[in-house]
């Protein structure tokens, strides 16, 4: 694609988001209201919040948040909702 240690930014000027490619393949997106997304080969992605919360999207179709206040939530493929709260 291109040398290891170059990486490809495009920034839309009409949304106000930046698209980064790194030579790895890994691309990272920044919107206008500071969320921040990350997006792997493997097809898994992070999506970091303005909030706090952090959001992972898993290939299998399992994904799992995590809250500014310490509570995980789990959605299993089966369609399982699993809640942890941060206080027990």
């Amino acid at each position: 694609m291109f040398p290891s240690h170059e990486k490809i930014v495009y920034f839309f000027a009409k949304v106000g988001t930046t698209q980064t490619t790194f030579s790895n393949g890994v691309q990272v997106f920044r919107f206008a209201n500071n969320q921040v997304e990350k997006h792997f080969t493997d097809g898994s992605k992070e999506i970091r919040f303005p909030d706090g919360t952090v959001k992972c999207l898993f290939p299998s179709g399992e994904e799992e948040s995590v809250f500014p206040d310490g509570t995980i939530q789990k959605l299993e493929r089966s369609g399982l909702q699993l809640i942890e709260y941060s206080n027990g």
